[in-house]
C-alpha cells in the first residue's frame, strides 16, 4: 500500500514538466493523464484520414482561378491602353475590376468610362455604306432633308392651288346665277339696249376669273406631290403612336374624309373644301379619328 503515494507523486512530476496540457485540478493524476493521452490519440487518428474538405477547397480555388482568367480574356478588348502590355497579372486584375464595376446595379450612364476602350467613330462604317450605295451618307441625308422640305412646300402649294380654284369656281357659279336672273327680266326695248354692254361686261369678268391658270397650277402641284410622296414615305416607315399627316408632314392625323378614307391632320382637313388632296374624290363628310 505504500506504493500508491509514490505512483501519485510520479504522475504529478511528469505533468509538471510535460507542457501546458495538464489535468484538471479536480481530477486525479491518473484521470488527467489518460484524458490527455486519449485527446492526443484521437487527434492523431483524425489527421491520419484524408480531409476531403481540403480537396474541395483546392478544387474550388482552381475553378475560380480558371473563371477569372477566362473573364479576363473575354473583357481584355474593352480595356483602354492594354495593347502591348506584358503585365498579364495586371491586365487580369483590371479585367476583373471592370467586370465587377459594370455589373454593379448602381452603375448608370452618368458614370465615367475612361477605363474602357469604346471607339465611337463612324468613319469606317460611312465609307463602307458610301461604297455600297454610291453616294455618301451625308449627301444622302442632305438630299432627304431637301426632299422633305420640297414635299412640304409642294403640299402647301397644292392646298393653295385647291383654294384658289375653288374660289374662282364659286365666283363663276355666282356670275352664272346672276346671268340666269337677267334672262327672266321683262323683255322691253330698253332691255335690248343692254345686250351689248352686258355682253362686254360678262366677257371682261369671265376673262378676269379664268380658271385655266389655277387649274394648271393645281395639276402641276399634284404631279410634284405624287412624285415626292413615295420618296418621303420611305423615311417615315417607323411605327408611331399615330400616323403623320401626309400633307404637312408635321402633325398627327386626326380626321378621315369619306368616301375615300384618306387621313389628314385637323388643319389640313379644314382646308379641303370639296375634294380629297390625295385622290381628288369628292368629299361627302369628314370624321374625327381616335387612336387608343
Amino acid at each position: 500500500m505504500s506504493e500508491v503515494p509514490f505512483a501519485s507523486a510520479s504522475f504529478g512530476e511528469q505533468d509538471a514538466g510535460s507542457g501546458p496540457v495538464t489535468a484538471s485540478p479536480s481530477l486525479g493524476p491518473m484521470t488527467g493523464a489518460i484524458h490527455n493521452i486519449s485527446v492526443r490519440h484521437l487527434h492523431d487518428i483524425s489527421v491520419s484520414v484524408p480531409d476531403d474538405r481540403q480537396f474541395l477547397r483546392s478544387w474550388r480555388h482552381n475553378l475560380q482561378d480558371c473563371l477569372r482568367q477566362h473573364n479576363g480574356r473575354i473583357a481584355q478588348f474593352l480595356l483602354a491602353d492594354v495593347s502591348g502590355s506584358d503585365a498579364v497579372a495586371d491586365v487580369k486584375r483590371r479585367c476583373t475590376d471592370v467586370l465587377n464595376k459594370y455589373s454593379n446595379p448602381m452603375w448608370n450612364f452618368a458614370s465615367s468610362t475612361r477605363d474602357l476602350s469604346l471607339p465611337a467613330s463612324t468613319v469606317d462604317a460611312a465609307a463602307a455604306i458610301e461604297q455600297e450605295l454610291g453616294v455618301a451618307p451625308a449627301t444622302l441625308r442632305d438630299q432627304m432633308r431637301r426632299a422633305i422640305r420640297l414635299y412640304a412646300s409642294t403640299a402647301t402649294s397644292l392646298a393653295t392651288a385647291e383654294l384658289r380654284l375653288e374660289e374662282k369656281l364659286k365666283r363663276l357659279e355666282t356670275l352664272v346665277g346672276r346671268v340666269n336672273d337677267l334672262m327672266f327680266l321683262e323683255p322691253t326695248v330698253g332691255l335690248e339696249d343692254m345686250i351689248e354692254p352686258t355682253r362686254a361686261y360678262l366677257d371682261s369678268v369671265l376673262g378676269k376669273i379664268s380658271i385655266e391658270e389655277e387649274y394648271r397650277a393645281l395639276i402641276d402641284a399634284h404631279r410634284r406631290f405624287a412624285v415626292l410622296k413615295p420618296i418621303v414615305a420611305l423615311s417615315m416607315f417607323q411605327k408611331q403612336a399615330a400616323p403623320i399627316c401626309t400633307i404637312c408632314m408635321t402633325k398627327e392625323v386626326g380626321f378621315t374624309v369619306i368616301p375615300c378614307g384618306h387621313t389628314f391632320c385637323e388643319d389640313c382637313c379644314k382646308t379641303q373644301m370639296t375634294s380629297c388632296f390625295i385622290c381628288r374624290v369628292q368629299i361627302r363628310d369628314k370624321v374625327r379619328l381616335f387612336f387608343g
